[in-house]
C-alpha cells in the first residue's frame, strides 16, 4: 500500500468530512448545492453550460452500496453471500420495482439520456478506475454525477480530478439509518478494504432532495438560489413518481 493511502486509511473519519470542504472548497460552493448533499468539482464548474452542450461528454458512476438492504433485497445480488455488485437491472434498462435510491438516481439518468456505456455502478476503486481512464481516452470529460461517501470522496478526488482530469457534481451518499453504527458508510481504512470482499450488511443511501436535484440539474432548469427552501425541492420530488421504467 503507497504510504499516502495509509495516511489517508488512519485518519479519522471526521477528518475525511474536513479534506472533503478543504478539496471542494466548500466556502466557495452554492450553499443551497451542499445543503442538498452535493458539491462541484471545481466549484467554479459550470453546471448548466456542461448539460446544454456537452450532456454526450458525461459519465455517472453510482456505489454498489446504496443499493436497498434489510426488508429489500436487490434482485440481482449475489445468490450465496449477498454481496451486492455491479449489476442493475434498471441501467440494462429492464424494471425493477424494488425501492432503492441507486435506482432512482438511474432512473434520473436514463431519463435525460445517459445509456449503460455511461453509468457505472461500484463495485471496487480497482474496477472504477480503469473504467473512467478508458471513458476519458473515448473523450468523456465529466461525471454526472459521481457518488461517493465523504472517505471515499477524500481518497479518491485527486485521482479522478487531478490525474484524470475530469470535473463535475459530486453526490454524497450517508447512512440508511444514523442509529446503525456497524453498517453505514466506510469510516476508516478496515471499511473500505474489506468491502473488496464483503458488503458486510452496508444499508447506505443517496438522499432524495439530491436525487430530485440532479433531475433539475439535468433538466437545465438548475440556477443557484433558485429553490429557496426543502418545501419547494420535495414538491418538485412528485416528478420522480412518473419517470417511466423501461418495459
Amino acid at each position: 500500500m503507497l504510504t499516502r493511502e495509509l495516511i489517508y486509511g488512519l485518519l479519522p473519519y471526521s477528518i475525511h468530512q474536513k479534506i472533503v470542504r478543504w478539496k471542494c472548497k466548500f466556502k466557495s460552493q452554492d450553499e443551497f448545492l451542499t445543503d442538498n448533499h452535493l458539491a462541484l468539482y471545481p466549484p467554479s464548474f459550470d453546471l448548466n453550460k456542461v448539460v446544454k452542450e456537452e450532456v454526450d461528454k458525461c459519465v455517472a458512476f453510482l456505489p454498489y452500496c446504496a443499493k436497498p438492504m434489510g426488508e429489500h433485497e436487490c434482485p440481482v445480488s449475489d445468490k450465496t453471500d449477498k454481496r451486492k455488485n455491479q449489476k442493475c437491472i434498471k441501467v440494462s434498462g429492464g424494471r425493477c420495482d424494488v425501492p432503492c435510491s441507486l435506482g432512482e438516481m438511474v432512473d434520473v439518468l436514463i431519463k435525460h439520456g445517459f445509456t449503460k456505456n455511461q453509468i457505472f455502478i461500484i463495485d471496487r476503486d480497482s474496477n472504477l478506475f480503469p473504467w473512467l481512464k478508458q471513458k476519458r481516452e473515448e473523450g468523456y470529460e465529466y461525471f454526472m454525477p459521481g457518488t461517493g461517501c465523504k472517505y471515499g470522496v477524500s481518497y479518491a478526488i485527486d485521482y479522478v480530478g487531478k490525474k484524470l482530469g475530469y470535473k463535475g457534481c459530486i453526490a454524497f451518499v450517508d447512512d440508511f439509518c444514523s442509529e446503525d453504527k456497524e453498517n453505514g458508510v466506510c469510516k476508516c481504512m478496515n471499511d473500505y478494504i474489506g468491502m473488496e470482499g464483503i458488503d458486510k450488511g452496508k444499508r447506505t443511501k443517496i438522499h432524495q432532495e439530491t436525487i430530485v436535484l440532479m433531475d433539475q440539474i439535468l433538466s437545465g432548469k438548475y440556477q443557484k438560489g433558485k429553490y429557496q427552501n426543502m418545501d419547494d425541492l420535495a414538491h418538485k420530488s412528485q416528478s420522480l413518481t412518473e419517470i417511466p421504467s423501461s418495459p
